[in-house]
């Protein structure tokens, strides 16, 4: 008798039928690259911290940010979020984009993770073209008011 029909006779019968769920997804993953700073700045790829604002952001932050970005195979070698700001005592973690942060987070990015306060600001193709997203990204990483 297969697994379905049995279950189907038990439920036919009056009997509560518990079935296991799979796990579901796994934290993300990220692969993070080279630095020594205390900023990790998370994008969506690896070629987006490598463009030009990029390298503007990084100076603007100063000293060394670390960059980083999800790993496309879920590799369990790589490090969470979590993982990846104790092994490196990060104090500003800074997301670009909303939808990464909600893949990274859930519903709602934490104000804190370890050491790190977390900062989600506008996605890096956003800032490349809207001054007030800029604006946005200057207030968050301390350039006070517009």
């Amino acid at each position: 008798m297969t697994e379905a029909r049995r279950r189907a006779y038990l439920e036919a019968m009056g009997y509560d039928v518990w079935v296991a769920k799979p796990p579901g997804p796994g934290p993300a993953r990220l692969v993070v690259g080279p630095g020594e700073g205390g900023d990790l700045l998370v994008c969506a790829a690896p070629d987006a911290s490598s463009s030009k604002l990029a390298a503007d952001i990084a100076r603007a932050l100063g000293g060394d940010p670390v960059w980083a970005w999800p790993d496309p195979t879920g590799d369990p070698a790589q490090p969470t979020v979590e993982e990846a700001v104790g092994e490196r005592l990060f104090t500003q973690l800074l997301v670009f984009g909303e939808t990464l942060a909600h893949a990274l987070f859930g519903a709602a990015p934490p104000g804190v993770v370890g050491s790190s306060a977390v900062h989600v600001a506008p996605e890096l193709d956003e800032l490349a073209v809207r001054g007030s997203a800029k604006r946005a990204l200057w207030r968050l990483i301390g350039g006070g008011a517009e």
